[in-house]
């Protein structure tokens, strides 16, 4: 939902919807996370069948400049 939300804000561009869902994914999919996302924030989180845990609100991501180009 919030990739789709996004690209109809950027539809105007389609490189710059391309680029935003290519990071959503990359911060949101890839099994290399650790190695580039700092958690800086969690909260407690209780789940529809009552099981407590805890949901990430807040981070930073550090990607190396040839990414980021």
């Amino acid at each position: 939902l919030s990739v789709a939300l996004s690209g109809t804000v950027l539809s105007r561009c389609p490189a710059c919807a391309r680029n935003f869902a290519n990071l959503y994914c990359n911060n949101i999919c890839s099994p290399n996370q650790s190695l580039f996302t700092n958690v800086t924030r969690v909260v407690n989180h209780t789940t529809v069948q009552g099981t407590p845990q805890l949901a990430v609100v807040e981070y930073q991501c550090f990607y190396r400049q040839d990414f980021a180009d």
